[in-house]
């Protein structure tokens, strides 16, 4: 099917390991294709895609932001040859390291396949990145990057091999925690926990950075041995203190779509046929920022519905008080049940138990 380019725009959140892309275009009978890519630089590849033909205005929204709403970047439009490099490029990867490709393949494999262009993954960067200000900022998303396994972007910022060839993991692993410290002329020692294949670890990073005419570039790193550590250490590491709201519902499934539709950006996830839950990310980045790294800093809200309960964690009174608000104003059928106040995380928990009661969930911590 020939589809005639409309536009193109993409999230500017590559430093962070992931990016949405859609594509506009038209076909041959005169109907809007729009294409959703989710496109992953730590080891999935091109790992998502839905197309919507002639979609309402509505319906449009909510698919980009379900992609784009919680990677907490700026979007950007970019041309046809560029996007259709980052879907073959991405693609590449999941036929090279035989990863399923997303979706329906066949609207996408002869661009994989067929697309010639001279540019180059580089050449995209300063779009697909966005633009770093601050020193902290900057080493934090390298600790990340080598964390990741992520041989481009280490390459790309240190324009050396070598350093794009360092790792510390056996697979794309995931930052947890950082703790920077300046030692002065552009030198930074980072206290690092992350998660591996086989546990969490420990270790320091030594970083080396500059500023010239084209941004941050790292000089050097060097990482000291690795150090495990125990699940019950992380998780004191990186918890949090946290506020939960509990209410009834009336009709769940109503209240459940509903609340999906108004808020697109959250990240679904159905546990099962009783159980919905939803993470509210802050809609920028800004805990990079940070001296102290947290992993679970990027998230505003958690909801979890079960089987006629609603139950709301926040992480600041602030927020608690405006998420419960809104949501005591735009939902009729909701009634306040309880609220309590956790110095570490117990929501999250409570829906990984598999416990179907809060409160005998509670007894047994």
């Amino acid at each position: 099917m020939e589809l005639k380019f409309n536009f193109a725009k993409i999230t500017q959140s590559r430093l962070m390991g992931s990016m949405g892309m859609i594509i506009d275009s038209t076909d041959e009978n005169g109907d809007n294709v729009k294409q959703y890519f989710l496109l992953d630089s730590e080891g999935l590849g091109l790992c998502d895609y839905v197309k919507l033909i002639n979609p309402t205005e509505k319906k449009a929204y909510m698919e980009e932001e379900r992609l784009m709403g919680g990677l907490g970047s700026d979007r950007i439009e970019i041309s046809e040859e560029e996007a259709k490099f980052l879907i073959q490029h991405f693609g590449s990867r999941n036929i090279r390291y035989g990863k399923e490709l997303a979706g329906e393949v066949e609207d996408y494999i002869d661009i994989i396949n067929d697309f010639k262009s001279d540019l180059n993954i580089y050449d995209l960067y300063p779009k697909i990145c966005k633009e770093v200000k601050e020193e902290i900022e900057f080493v934090n998303y390298m600790v990340m990057r080598l964390v990741a396994w992520d041989r481009e972007a280490l390459t790309y910022y240190s324009e050396s091999e070598e350093i794009g060839s360092m790792h510390i993991t056996n697979i794309n692993g995931a930052l947890l925690k950082t703790d920077v410290t300046s030692r002065g002329n552009g030198k930074y020692v980072v206290e690092t926990i992350y998660e591996d294949n086989d546990g969490y670890y420990f270790c320091k990073v030594a970083l080396s950075i500059e500023k010239n005419e084209k941004g941050f570039k790292l000089n050097s790193m060097v990482v000291s041995e690795s150090e495990p550590m125990y699940d019950f250490e992380v998780f004191d590491e990186i918890s949090k203190e946290e506020f939960v709201d509990i209410y009834t519902v009336e009709d769940g499934e109503e209240f459940v779509e509903k609340f999906y539709e108004d808020n697109p950006f959250v990240l679904r996830s159905d546990m099962d046929e009783d159980a919905v839950f939803f993470t509210r990310f802050n809609f920028n980045n800004d805990h990079v920022k940070q001296k102290s790294y947290v992993i679970n800093n990027d998230i505003k809200a958690i909801y979890y519905y079960l089987d006629g309960m609603f139950f709301v964690g926040t992480y600041s009174e602030r927020d608690r008080d405006y998420i419960n608000g809104l949501l005591k104003v735009n939902y009729k059928g909701l009634e306040y049940q309880d609220s309590m106040f956790f110095e570490q995380n117990a929501l999250y928990d409570f829906v990984e138990s598999g416990n179907d009661d809060f409160y005998d969930f509670l007894d047994e911590e």
